[in-house]
């Protein structure tokens, strides 16, 4: 399979524009105002700073939370997994409230507009990723991650840790606007794409469980088959 290529002129970052007239509206604004005013200011009139140092400081912390998940499990079973999930919830959850609370968005975006004006600024400013969206119809907006933090360090499987801290940002997402909505990811670059995709679709609450949060669970569950020996999938 083909590997992500460098550089590359696809996709924006944070502060990138969308080709939606609708998105010169949007104004992200980052969680955790106050530190990253604190850093803006450290870096203030320095030229000696280089941007990749909080790359690898960040790669450590991610690093960490996996392995945090990984002993737990071990030591605790699905007791221990349990509630390392709700931690990392909570802290996806405070990261997505905090960067909703202070961004701004037109009030005539259509549903799927907002949705997918929001995922840009999850992905490109929570997740530091390079995005390549696009609105596919009224139901759906889909996303292409060009680049990710965590593309280089951690295997395919290991990326489940993510959908815990996205879990959060799904219910700080459906607190801040009342809507349902239900990412799916069917290729990412640890497998060997060339890039992660994924398409978001509204959501219709049946009172079942959400369908991100099921599939979680099933890798949750994997990861003690792989433990056991007994997992048969290769991811």
């Amino acid at each position: 399979m083909p590997k992500p290529q460098y550089p590359t002129k696809e996709g924006i970052w944070s502060k990138g524009q969308r080709a939606e007239k609708t998105y010169s509206g949007v104004k992200l604004g980052p969680p955790y105002k106050e530190a990253v005013d604190s850093l803006r200011g450290a870096l203030e009139d320095r030229d000696d700073f280089d941007p990749a140092v909080l790359f690898v400081w960040g790669t450590m912390q991610a690093t960490g939370v996996l392995n945090i998940l990984k002993d737990v499990e071990e030591e605790f079973g699905e007791k221990g997994q349990a509630v390392v999930r709700r931690a990392i919830n909570k802290a996806g959850y405070e990261a997505c409230q905090q960067f909703l609370d202070n961004s701004e968005f037109p009030e005539d975006l259509s549903d799927v507009e907002l949705t997918s004006f929001i995922v840009t600024g999850i992905n490109t400013i929570l997740y530091a990723s390079l995005e390549k969206p696009w609105i596919t119809s009224e139901e759906r907006c889909d996303f292409d991650i060009l680049w990710c933090p965590h593309q280089d360090r951690y295997t395919a499987f290991d990326c489940r840790v993510q959908r815990y801290f996205v879990e959060g940002m799904i219910r700080a997402c459906e607190d801040f606007n009342g809507k349902k909505f239900h990412p799916v990811v069917d290729k990412i670059i640890p497998h060997g794409a060339d890039r992660c995709h994924f398409s978001v679709d509204r959501w219709e609450d049946d009172g079942g469980t959400h369908p991100w949060d099921k599939y979680s669970e099933e890798l949750a569950r994997r990861a003690f088959d792989k433990m056991k020996g007994t997992d048969k999938k290769k991811t």
